[in-house]
């Protein structure tokens, strides 16, 4: 779905362009991008249990903050 939606409305019409866009995408497939040390990590979930187990807790801190 996502990949679809990025080139969606790329139009190359002239080889130079497409060499140019074919280039691009080699050299980011070649270093691709690396999380800084530090940096935080998230876990996705898809779990509904899961969700409302969480949505339920941030209910719950937001009322003891008030």
């Amino acid at each position: 779905m996502a990949t679809s939606s990025i080139f969606h409305n790329v139009i190359l019409r002239e080889p130079e362009e497409i060499e140019a866009f074919i280039r691009a995408a080699e050299a980011s497939e070649a270093a691709p991008y690396i999380k800084p040390e530090g940096a935080p990590t998230y876990k996705v979930t898809t779990d509904p249990n899961e969700i409302r187990r969480l949505w339920e807790l941030r209910r719950q801190s937001r009322e003891a903050k008030r």
